[in-house]
């Protein structure tokens, strides 16, 4: 059987990616003949070799993409990388009703460093966390099967734990005004108090519920009583942000102990 042969009957079973190894154990080709025949198939955008030994394959729908959505082919990818993960952040969001504004990359939460993945309309981006194995997941249909995404819970923490990543304040607090109809009070507290998070990124959270544009006021609340028992000290919002003595002290929120030092506007 011919490797575009192969393809043929991975597709007549729904199934769009292999790799290199299971190609020359099934096919029985040399790894000469396997590389030819797949700088053949790429050259014709039939296929996709994202990293090392996975190859992913385009049906005719997105020869123009030049690659499929990435939510399609992340778990078997990161099953080949042998590596945990969930889709995170705006992603994550998007997923969970946050949709006003599209993410510009397709954010992946995993516990070690890995090199963004481009090719065509796809930009990968992989969010490293130590701790992310402890964060509660859930699993979604995708076209070609299932994904794990990280509960709108935690993915309202994540927001505020990676706020570059997030784009930022404003745009944090317009995606968290978005999630608050799928986020569970107790489930967001018992998140918080459970070591996973520190207790800064806990208070940076608190403050974006309680922001008048974002009208989690009630949620903030029960936050604050689940947490307000533990140490917290002042911080600021945006640890990047440099004081620059001209323009002044910074204000202060005491309720969450944060130094106010970028504004926030929700685009709601």
């Amino acid at each position: 059987m011919r490797l575009g042969e192969y393809i043929d009957e991975l597709q007549t079973t729904g199934k769009l990616w292999f790799t290199k190894d299971q190609v020359l154990e099934e096919l029985g080709c040399s790894k000469i003949a396997l590389k030819r025949s797949l700088d053949r198939l790429a050259a014709k955008k039939r296929i996709v070799i994202i990293r090392g030994k996975f190859v992913l394959v385009v049906p005719p729908e997105y020869r123009d993409w030049g690659i499929v959505p990435a939510d399609w082919f992340i778990d078997p990818l990161m099953q080949a990388f042998n590596l945990p993960y969930y889709i995170a952040l705006l992603s994550a969001g998007q997923r969970h009703g946050a949709a006003h504004q599209k993410p510009m990359q397709f954010q992946v939460m995993t516990n070690q460093y890995l090199r963004p993945i481009k090719h065509g309309r796809i930009h990968i981006r992989f969010v490293e966390y130590s701790k992310m194995t402890r964060v509660p997941i859930q699993r979604i249909m995708v076209k070609t099967g299932y994904a794990m995404v990280s509960t709108p819970e935690a993915t309202a923490i994540d927001l505020c734990k990676d706020y570059s990543a997030s784009g930022y304040w404003s745009n944090i607090a317009t995606v968290m005004a978005e999630l608050l109809e799928s986020i569970d009070s107790n489930k967001l507290c018992q998140l918080a108090t459970g070591g996973i998070y520190d207790m800064p990124v806990i208070q940076r959270l608190g403050y974006v519920l309680d922001h008048p544009d974002v009208k989690g006021a009630a949620i903030a609340n029960d936050l604050y009583n689940a947490v307000k028992s533990k140490d917290h000290r002042w911080v600021p919002l945006n640890p990047r942000q440099k004081f620059i003595e001209e323009l002044g002290p910074w204000k202060k929120d005491d309720k969450w102990k944060i130094l106010i030092n970028e504004d926030i506007e929700a685009d709601v």
